[in-house]
């Protein structure tokens, strides 16, 4: 049984020894090369186990704190393990308990120390080999540790070599050797010390038998102790290699797979697949990687499966990977074969191009508004040629009818108002793929609004839709009127369609803390599906039956907002209804704060 209290004690003089603190003994037990100790020095010697517990037991009972070393209950364990298994195969003829024949046999060793490791060294620098730099610390080294183990034959309790050699295994000098070389120095100690075991009880047989069985028993157990810390040394460097590589693909950017080379099962997923996916490992475990995948894409992971086991890489890409909550993220996907102690498996990556392929969606926007530009550049000529002769007959009719009737007087001038504001809205369309040259100038963004829901009332009235109206405090905006005029016929015209039996369409204009204008376009009608809602701003996209719909509304009061740098958002639930939200900054607004905080410096 090992005692608490020296754990304790050899706790506090490994940390020490760490710490690189080096004690009074330690510098006492340096080595004189050349020349054996002489007996003060070996009486000196005889207090080297005792002389530390004694003082490490001293400061103990001050009441210093002592960490505990990390390996405290393994090492426990393992020594009680070497033990058994001595005491069952019959190696321990002696106890483990102090002994005359004990101290005797320690006492010689610490007598003899210097001249074995002297000799040592001499024999095994040119075999192991040692550096000329490094043979005063080797025998240093060596002197102390068979001091060490001098303490632990005299009393089987005091355990300090075996910590000594559990931790240096693992992080000392000898931990960069095979375990080969340092059991060969071992036993090449052993027989330095059984010579001169021989050489000094020539004359007690008895004795020397005794001496000798005890130093094999003693030697027997180190021999088991070294073997069993290399080779945990190895294991845990092992385990610590496997854990680095586990973390790297843990926290790798991308979601990594370890597939089934024969199968296609997952085997095992990162910490980013979990996360992406919302599977946990367990629930991936075992799944067939197509699964993760929509039905029309699977048999390409099939095929990608049996690819790379005949290439040994293989990618695809625009494919997509399906997470638990149903949701779909664009990857592009990277299989390769992995062979490791005869065993193959396929390691997936799995590359997240959403960011792509937005961009990719934002480019074939420009390109889309660039070739309406183009298209309406080529009829707009056709379409400003009648309305001119409209315009003209217009006049002519001025000229002829009765222009005292007020009806008649109103009725031409609305519509040559209205073919003014087709030509206008002919400009804007023809400003989808090149800066905006149109006029601008202050208005009062609510008189608009007003204007464009009474010239829509008939329209409204007869489709049965009720208008709420919340009006802020906006003033006046610099922009171009007739675009902004278009933006609401669009959105008010959409609202009206998505109410086939009626509803509600609701308008607020506010500021809010940046001074930028909100409009703010609600209605009840049927709602927009959400896989939709990414695509209802491109040209030519329409939900609407054939023959209802162009599906240039909403991407021209796109394209009108983009160009004065506002920007538009779109929220929407099916059969509860769609809110349009339009931010727009307001050149004028910040030009007014300018001006009214200079007239304020002036002001005396």
């Amino acid at each position: 049984m090992l005692k608490s209290l020296a754990w304790r004690n050899l706790s506090a003089r490994l940390h020490t020894r760490y710490l690189g603190h080096h004690t009074e003994e330690g510098e006492k037990n340096e080595v004189v090369r050349g020349r054996a100790l002489t007996a003060a020095e070996g009486t000196a010697q005889k207090g080297y186990c005792h002389n530390k517990t004694e003082t490490v037991g001293e400061k103990g009972r001050k009441g210093n704190a002592v960490m505990q070393p990390f390996f405290e209950e393994p090492l426990e364990e393992h020594l009680k393990r070497v033990e058994h298994y001595m005491r069952g195969c019959e190696l321990l003829r002696f106890p483990r308990e102090k002994s005359p024949l004990r101290t005797e046999l320690a006492a010689f060793m610490r007598e003899r120390a210097a001249e074995i490791v002297q000799e040592w060294v001499a024999l095994v620098s040119p075999v192991f080999p040692l550096l000329a730099e490094r043979i005063r610390e080797t025998t240093q080294n060596m002197y102390d540790a068979l001091l060490r183990w001098a303490c632990h034959i005299e009393d089987p309790h005091d355990v300090d070599t075996y910590v000594y050699l559990h931790e240096h295994t693992r992080h000392g000098f000898i931990a960069h050797w095979p375990a080969s070389r340092f059991l060969a120095g071992q036993m090449k100690i052993r027989l330095l010390i059984v010579e001169r075991l021989r050489e000094a009880y020539a004359k007690d047989r008895k004795k020397l038998v005794e001496l000798l069985t005890l130093l094999d028993q003693e030697f027997y157990e180190r021999l088991l102790h070294i073997t069993d810390f290399f080779v945990e040394a190895r294991e845990e460097a092992l385990s610590d290699e496997e854990e680095s590589h586990r973390k790297a693909l843990d926290n790798a950017a991308a979601p990594i797979f370890k597939i089934s080379y024969q199968t296609g099962a997952i085997l095992r997923v990162n910490r980013v697949a979990e996360k992406v996916t919302g599977f946990s490992q367990e629930e991936l475990k075992g799944r067939p990687i197509w699964e993760l995948h929509p039905p029309e894409e699977q048999d390409q992971l099939r095929d990608l499966c049996q690819g790379t086991n005949g290439h040994g890489y293989l990618s695809r890409e625009d494919l997509r990977l399906i997470t638990r909550s149903g949701g779909v993220v664009p990857v592009s996907v990277h299989f390769g074969t992995i062979e490791h102690r005869g065993e193959k498996s396929i390691q997936g990556i799995y590359v997240d191009i959403s960011d792509r392929k937005r961009l990719e969606s934002q480019l074939i926007q420009s390109e889309k508004m660039a070739a309406i530009g183009q298209l309406a550049a080529g009829i707009a000529h056709e379409i400003r040629n009648p309305l001119g002769i409209i315009m003209n007959a217009l006049y002519d009719l001025s000229e002829i009818l009765n222009t005292d009737n007020p009806d008649v007087r109103e009725d031409l001038r609305i519509a040559k108002d209205e073919i003014v504001r087709a030509q206008e809205i002919i400009t804007n369309l023809l400003e989808f793929s090149r800066e905006s040259g149109a006029e601008m100038e202050a208005i009062n963004l609510n008189d608009l609004l007003r204007k464009t829901l009474q010239l829509m009332q008939k329209y409204l009235q007869t489709n049965n839709v009720k208008v709420v109206t919340s009006l802020g405090k906006v003033g006046t905006c610099l922009t171009n009127q007739n675009a902004l005029r278009q933006v609401f016929l669009n959105l008010i015209t959409n609202a009206v369609q998505a109410m086939p039996q009626g509803g509600e369409l609701r308008l607020r204009t506010q500021r809010n803390a940046n001074k930028h204008v909100l409009i703010e376009c609600s209605d009840t009608g049927v709602g927009i599906p959400e896989h939709h809602l990414n695509s209802i701003f491109n040209p030519f996209f329409t939900t609407k039956e054939p023959g209802q719909g162009t599906g240039l509304g909403l991407s021209v009061v796109h394209s009108i907002i983009k160009r004065y740098q506002g920007n538009i958002t779109v929220q929407s639930k099916l059969n509860l209804g769609t809110t349009f939200l339009i931010e727009l900054p307001c050149p004028c607004a910040t030009g007014k704060r300018r001006k009214d905080k200079q007239a304020a410096q002036l002001q005396p």
